[in-house]
């Protein structure tokens, strides 16, 4: 667990989404440090949870050369997103 607003992605999501010519639809999870904290995955908590849909990427006519930047181009808008809306656990 960090402070920051995202952890690295994995390329697997951006390779298949590619690879099937389907958009992502990112999803953020706002209340995910209030209902799970990192220190034990025994410690949830009942509450409303926070769901944002954001638009989605398209991937038309990329190749799997472009995972890559499909991967960079998605964790910018959910981090930004993230900010925006004061995420619990970014520091700052």
């Amino acid at each position: 667990m960090t402070h920051q607003p995202l952890k690295e992605f994995y390329d697997g999501a951006f390779r298949v989404a590619i690879e099937k010519q389907t958009p992502i639809k990112p999803v953020l999870l706002l209340n995910a440090y209030d209902r799970m904290h990192y220190r034990s995955i025994f410690s949830l908590n009942p509450g409303k949870s926070h769901s944002v849909f954001l638009p989605e990427v398209s991937v038309e006519g990329l190749t799997l050369k472009d995972a890559r930047m499909l991967k960079e181009k998605v964790f910018e808008i959910m981090t930004k997103e993230l900010m925006k809306r004061r995420a619990k656990w970014i520091e700052g």
